[in-house]
């Protein structure tokens, strides 16, 4: 009995782990009218496509005019009830825009960008602003 309850926890595991990686495969497009830092680096306002270029979480955020390409490492995350949109969340700190998040419609689980430390250094003095941009398709 309890071996059937491992085995078919680990099979929920994997299905879960399974769909958030098939909705998170699918490239978006998507364009900003500011400046915003993903991982390292300060990009310029544009349009941009990010990917999944490699498991795990490692996304690629390029322009559409193939000047910038950026890796950066994202984290599965988690929020009851399924995104209705695709969202792409930024953390706003006076006139500094970090990537955040990424979500996909009818899935619970998104990316999350792990900070960079001057991100994390301006986070110490105050509460960022949350700024989505709703992206259709």
């Amino acid at each position: 009995m309890k071996s059937k309850a491992i085995a078919l926890l680990v099979v929920i595991v994997g299905l879960a782990v399974g769909m958030a990686n098939a909705q998170s495969t699918e490239p978006l497009t998507f364009r900003t009218p500011f400046a915003f830092v993903v991982g390292d680096r300060l990009v310029p306002a544009g349009e941009y496509t990010v990917r999944v270029v490699a498991q795990p979480g490692k996304l690629s955020f390029r322009s559409a005019d193939g000047n910038v390409n950026v890796f950066i490492t994202s984290l599965p995350i988690q929020k009851p009830g399924a995104a209705d949109k695709y969202k792409l969340v930024f953390h706003r700190y006076g006139g500094h825009y970090y990537v955040s998040e990424i979500w996909t419609p009818g899935y619970e689980t998104g990316r999350i960008m792990l900070q960079h430390p001057s991100e994390l250094m301006l986070a110490k003095n105050r509460e960022p602003q949350h700024v989505t941009m709703y992206l259709g398709r």
